[in-house]
This record gives structure tokens, sequence and C-alpha cells, in this order.
């Protein structure tokens, strides 16, 4: 890959100030060299010339975007956030159907998911999926209330209006644990026309999605109402051979189930206010992670070869060989209200749901048909949630004292979230669970750690069971307030002054008991032991955002910016130990300095957006594990604050019309990443010490690696994409295609930066093709159509042992939209 090719749409970007030229309406229009000019001879008796209609411009222009980012209606020109906005006719038109596949037109975010698997990501922070209470630096929110479980990143995206994307630190309106960024999806509302619409895809994968929503008055004036529904069914990619032999196992992997309904109801005129209520249930089936094995020693192949004889060892053909369960079920049911009130001038805003979260997990800890190591998970999770705000008038002056105008936005916020009812459970099979390990560590049996190799013992019925249980519970309550200044100094210049005091209480119980009689060998060679432990945390902490504002003329404003957020401490849900300092961990800071610029060009036909940040972060939170001969992919769990780390670089898009039938979008991200100071890292499970201050005889020391310097793991530095999209007159119909380019830099899979981790730099390809009349559209669309085999993560199973999970192959389905 040759360098400069890692920022082509950059140079799009840049360039597009050309696009003005006359030259390209002739390119686009097919117009020829102009005609010399008829006269009209005009003589004292003609009549009156008729005054002729302006001619209809040759590029539509772009609408105007109205963004709720600092939680008031605002144009996008003037939110000084770094920002993406994915609306729903976009949406419709790739036929995305989730969070993860609208991310790939967003730069520098992503959200991968695969079976109990699921990391957003955003400028390279991410988090331990593991973990159910360590919070995301990305945060999620939907209809204007934030959540923290990461499940809420899972869910169908079904009738929603638009996707607001907000990178950098968002502590100041939606409060902490938003440090890197936030997705906030709005959903559509009741209305006063009567609108609906259906859409269907069927396709590759017996993929059949069924999305369908009406919306209209029930009471003119007075009661509307939206209803929206969901089906979505698909097959995995990944055959499971050792369905074969175990019929429980699952026979194809990565397949996928979601279900929801919503209702709103709408009172635009309850006593001189508006109310809204909305009840929304949803289902996410996750079938399998499906990663396969990558490298393995001979020796571990031989003795998974005697559980599935059929077992396969070649990576990116979309096989793998386990015998466990191997799932995520996750149901979601929230109940939103929010009403909205006219005191003069001023108007008062309450938001508050209720929503409970409850899952169902199992995961092969081995990935192999031995019946080695499961893990079965279960919790619930009620979010309590309410936020009151108050926006002012414009005031002349500040605060009618001085020259210029300001307005003023306020409000306080209260959550409660728990975790109830988790359960964790490790259920080890001891002999194959030694019988693998030992395979795994053949190479160096006599070394500390070596384990011998048991007999040829395959199956569970000839297996000593060992099982643990781990009860975990957390409640947390945070208070709030915020405000926001804006302080119009000038005709062209706008001061922004905002800040948020939060305070939060956690509380954390763990209890861990090992089911099955003594002496539970396997178990305790994996790290677990039993404990009972209780910790709590409070904390308090301001959030600042100063930003400044010129628009040097209509059309182009600019911002420079400072914030500083945090990300709250708190417990590590995945410790199998009761040292305290593997349960507890402190918050993190990060602070962003920024500068966006956004541009309207050829009179409104083209918007540029550019933000170039440069991210800090203290007290990085981080989760390490001293790796073991015998962790299969477990090990000793430690969040620790132990790192310094930066991200910079540069966000733009581009969206322009090229013609009256042809339009460009174009994303690009630059994200440099560095640990600037990280001495623990994890290392490769078979490559420990790297650093070399470990005594492996002795037990001196820090086994774990130095990653100062290095980049983030899931960073690539430029991520792209470049969208064309035509549209041709074909009688009453228009003929309608697309064409997308998606462009990654290589990038680490896992967060011990092992170079044998890597994925490559790769292009990937979307098409569709179809006919489209005003009330339906049907077309035919390809995704990933060079077949390219792209990894979401790799990792170690056992030492030397690599296993990997894929993006989908090549998928084609149909959708067909019919508007009501």
């Amino acid at each position: 890959m040759k360098p400069w090719l890692c920022g082509w749409p950059a140079l799009l970007l840049a360039g597009a100030a050309w696009a003005q030229d006359d030259g390209l309406y002739a390119l686009f229009e097919g117009e020829a060299a102009a005609a010399p000019a008829e006269v009209d001879v005009i003589t004292l008796d003609a009549e009156p010339a008729p005054e002729l209609a302006a001619p209809p411009p040759r590029r539509p222009q772009i609408e105007e975007i109205v963004v709720t980012a600092q939680k008031r209606e605002q144009a996008i020109e003037d939110v000084p956030i770094s920002l993406s906005v994915i609306d729903q006719n976009f949406i419709a038109e790739q036929g995305i159907t989730d969070i993860r596949e609208a991310m790939l037109f967003v730069p520098n975010v992503s959200v991968e998911s695969a079976g109990f698997f699921v990391s957003p990501r955003v400028r390279g922070f991410s988090f331990n999926n593991n973990n159910k209470a360590f919070e995301p630096p990305v945060g999620i929110a939907h209809d204007g209330i934030p959540y923290t479980r990461i499940p809420y990143f899972t869910g169908a995206l079904f009738d929603v209006n638009r996707i607001e994307v907000l990178r950098g630190p968002q502590g100041t309106t939606f409060g902490k644990n938003t440090t890197a960024g936030l997705i906030h999806i709005i959903s559509n509302d009741p209305g006063e026309e009567s609108r609906g619409y259906l859409d269907l895809q069927l396709g590759d994968l017996n993929r059949q999605r069924l999305e369908a929503a009406w919306g209209g008055p029930l009471i003119e004036g007075k009661l509307n109402l939206r209803v929206a529904g969901l089906s979505d069914e698909r097959e995995g990619f990944v055959h499971n051979t050792t369905h074969a032999i175990v019929p429980s196992a699952i026979e194809k992997m990565r397949g996928q189930k979601r279900e929801g309904g919503r209702v709103k109801l709408g009172l635009p005129d309850l006593w001189g206010s508006e109310l809204k209520f909305t009840f929304e249930r949803v289902r996410m089936l996750s079938l399998g992670v499906g990663v396969e094995i990558l490298r393995s020693a001979p020796e571990l192949r031989d003795v998974v070869r005697r559980y599935d004889p059929q077992a396969d060892f070649t990576g990116g053909n979309f096989i793998n060989s386990i015998d466990g369960p191997d799932f995520r079920d996750v149901h979601i049911e929230t109940l939103h209200g929010e009403w909205r009130r006219d005191l003069g001038a001023w108007s008062l805003t309450a938001v508050g749901s209720h929503s409970v979260l409850e899952q169902d997990l199992a995961a092969d800890v081995d990935f192999t048909p031995a019946p080695g190591l499961n893990i079965y998970g279960s919790d619930r999770s009620p979010t309590s949630t309410l936020e009151l705000r108050v926006a002012s008038p414009l005031f002349d002056g500040l605060f009618g004292l001085g020259g210029g105008s300001s307005e003023l936005l306020a409000g306080v916020f209260w959550q409660h979230r728990e975790i109830q009812d988790s359960l964790l459970q490790v259920e080890l099979f001891l002999l194959p669970f030694l019988e693998i390990t030992a395979g795994a560590n053949a190479d160096d049996l006599n070394s500390p750690g070596g384990l011998p190799l048991p007999p040829n013992i395959s199956g569970p019925d000839q297996s000593v069971r060992e099982q643990s249980s781990q009860f975990f519970g957390q409640r947390a309550d945070t208070l709030a307030v915020f405000g926001q200044l804006e302080y119009h100094l000038a005709p062209r210049w706008t001061l922004q002054l905002g800040g948020r005091l939060g305070m939060e209480d956690k509380r954390a119980s763990w209890v861990q008991v090992f089911d099955t009689p003594p002496p539970n060998t396997g178990l305790t060679a994996t790290g677990l032991e039993e404990f009972t432990a209780a910790h709590g945390i409070e904390e308090r902490q301001f959030q600042p955002k100063v930003s400044l504002n010129f628009q040097p003329r209509d059309g182009i404003s600019l911002f420079a910016h400072w914030s500083r957020a945090f990300k709250g401490g708190g417990f590590n849900a995945f410790a199998f130990r009761g040292n305290e300092d593997e349960l507890l961990y402190g918050p993190e800071q990060a602070e962003e300095l920024g500068f966006d610029a956004k541009i309207k060009l050829l009179d409104g036909a083209a918007k540029l957006n550019i933000s170039l940040y440069r991210m800090d972060i203290d007290d990085f939170q981080v989760l390490t594990r001293e790796q073991q001969r015998t962790t299969v992919g477990l090990g000793i769990s430690k969040v620790v604050n132990a790192a310094t780390a930066r991200a910079q670089g540069i966000e733009a898009d581009l969206t322009m019309f090229l013609s009256r039938w042809a339009m460009l979008i174009a994303t690009t991200g630059f994200n440099d990443t560095e640990y600037l100071d990280f001495p623990i890292n994890e290392c490769p499970a078979d490559r420990p010490d790297t650093d070399g201050d470990y005594n492996q005889l002795t037990g001196e020391g820090d086994p774990r690696c130095d990653a100062s310097g290095q980049p983030f793991a899931f960073a690539p530095r430029w991520n792209s994409t470049l969208t064309t999209l035509f549209r041709w007159p074909v009688g009453k119909l228009d003929l309608k295609a697309g064409f997308t380019i998606e462009h990654q830099t290589d990038q680490f899979l896992d967060v011990d930066l092992d170079p044998r981790k890597v994925q490559e730099d790769f292009f990937r390809y979307k098409a569709s093709l179809g006919l489209e009349s005003d009330r339906w559209s049907f077309k035919l669309i390809g995704e990933n159509l060079s077949d390219e085999v792209t990894y979401i993560r790799q990792g170690d199973v056992l030492p030397g042992t690599f296993v990997g999970g894929t993006e989908p192959p090549r998928t084609l389905y149909g959708q067909f939209r019919w508007m009501f």
C-alpha cells in the first residue's frame, strides 16, 4: 500500500472547492460549449415580454440538519463538536440495520459485535468486553437518555429519525463515561399527518428482515400515535464441524435474531404543554462468537482431533469446531416520557425513563471441541433516569448587561442503576482441560508451570467436573447539575462556556464459591479462589468546556474548543480473587483540545466538516491479565489506572451534489494513538516478560510488558469511505445506483500488541442497484463484494494458540420499501 493512498478521501475533501468551476457542470450535465446567443428584436409597439421564472438550480441544495447534541435544537453549523449525522433517508438508502453498519460511514468510530463479544470504539478508545461493570468510554443514548450497559449498543435500528455521533468528551451535557464520544439514537415521533412504511429484506444467509411503522393523529390536534415493529433473522456464516458429533452445539455460528416493537403517544397540546410517552420492547439473540483457531501446536491439534476428527485449523475459511454453548440473549423494556412547556419566553423540559435489561450468555472459553472450559452468565439491570432542564430566551447583552446577546441552558440530572441477580458460572472438565493445556505447552513441559500430558481420555463422561459460581451486585446513584452559556459577543463571534458538577455513589458486592467438592484443581490453576467482598466508591467531579466560534462569512463556522471529562471509577466484575487491587479502580481523566470547521460550498450544494483534535488521558483505565499456562483465556485480571495515553488526528466528511442526479459522500479519519507511559500491559501468553524484569523461577518482578510508545489496539491510523449515489429518470421511475469503497490501514487485534495478531490494511466494497417511484422502491444490495476476509479481533486461548473472529463474507440481498 502506497502511503499516499491511505488518505485518498482527504485529497478529495481538500479539493472540494474546485467543484465550483463551471467545467464540472459540463462534465456531469453533458453540456456542450456555449452556443451563440439568439438576439430578440424588440420594437416600440411590442408587448412587454412576460417575466420568466428563475431557472431551477443545476444542483439541489443540501437540507439544513438540526441536531440536539447540546440538549437543544441547533443547526449543525452552530455546534462546536466533531459531529456526524446519519439520517433516516441514508439509513434506508444503504439498507443499514444496526449501529455496527451505520458506524462504517463515520470516521474514527466503530462498533464490533459477535456473540458475547461487543466493543464500541471511538478514536481507538475501547474497553474490555468481559466486564459488565466496566463502563465504556463511549456513551450510548436513546432519545436523550444515556445508558451504560454494553448490550444497548447491539440493538437493531428501526424507525430511526437520525443517529448523531459525537466524538470527543461529552461530559458537560451527557455526563461522565463519555470521554471518547457518544452515539445518540433518536427515534421518529408521532406527527399530525398519517404516514407509514414497510421495509422488507431477503437474501443470503437466509436473511429475513421486516420493518414497519405508521404514525398519525388519533384525535385531530389532541392525540397522535406512532407504532413501529421489527423482525430480523439471519443464519450464521461460520460452520461448526462439531455439531455432527455434539448435536447441542450450534451448527452455524454468528447467526442472529432481533425483534422489537415501539409505541409512541404524543399530546401536542396538553393544557399548554406538549407530552410524549414511549414504550419499547426489544430482543437481541446472537448465536456464537464464531472464532476460528488460527495458530496452534501440532500436539494440540492431535488432542483436539480426538474429540472431533473434522476439526479445522485453517483461518479465514469460516469453519470452526466448538462443542459448548455460545450465545448472548438480551431483552430490554423501556418506558420513556418527555414533557415540554413554555413559560413565557423560557422553555422547561423534563425527560424520564425506566429501562430494564435482562441478559443470558454462554461461551465455550477453550474454543475447541473438547469439553474443557465453559462459562454461563446472567443478570438484570434496571436503570431509572430523570432530567429537568430549562432554556432561556435570547437576552440582550450578557443577561441584559453590555453588548451582544446571550442564552442559557441549565439542568439537573439523576440516575439510579443496578446490576441485579448477576451470576457467572465457570464449568471445567478436568481431564479434557489438562489435555488441551498440556497439548499447547508440549514444547516446554519441563519449565515452571508445565503440566504432564494426561492419558488419552476423551469425553465429559470420563472427566472430573468442577464448577464455580460468582454472584455480583452493584448499584450506582448519580446526581449532577449542568449549565451552558452562549454569549454572542459580536455579530460573528460566539463564546460558549459549559460545566457539569456530578456526584456518584457506587456500591458492589462479590461472593464466589466452588460448587463442587475439593480439591477443584483445575479451577484453582486458572486463578479462581473462593472469596467474599464488598466495597463502595464516592466520586465528585467537575467537567468544564470552553469554545469560541468565529463566522468570517455566511456558510463558514470555525470553532476552537477545550474540554475536560472523567470516566468514573468502579469495580471489576471479572475478578476471580478477593485481592483489593483486583476489585477496585479509580477514575480516569481526559482533556481535549480541538479545532472544527463547518463549511458550505457551491451555494449550499456541498458541505464540508473538518475537525482536528488532541486527546490526553491520565490514569487510563485498562484491564490487564497476568498470563499463566493454564489460563485458557481467563487469567488473573486486574483493572488498573496504569497509563497515560494520547490520541490526535483529523476527522473530515464531505457531502456534495455533483449534479441533479449524482451525489458524493466522503469520510476520512486519521488517528495517531500512543501509550505515553504504560509499563504493565498484558503480554502475549507465550512471550511473557518481553521487557526482562521478571524472574520466572523466583517469581520476582512483574511478568507484564511495557507498552510505552506503542499505539492502541483496534486503532487503524486511517479509515475512510467514499460513497457515490446516482439517480436517472426512466419514464415515471428513477433508476438508482450506489457504490461505496471502505478502506482501513493495519491495526493490532489484541491488547497485548502482539505483532503476530495484526489485521493488514484492506479495501472493501458495497454496491446497490434498483428502481424507485414516489411510493415504493426496490434494490439489490451487495456487501463485501470482493469477499475480503477481515478480522474483528484475535486473542490467546493458550500459549501459542491464537483464535480470531471475522467480519461477514460477501452477502447479497434484496430490499423492498413501500411508503404509504
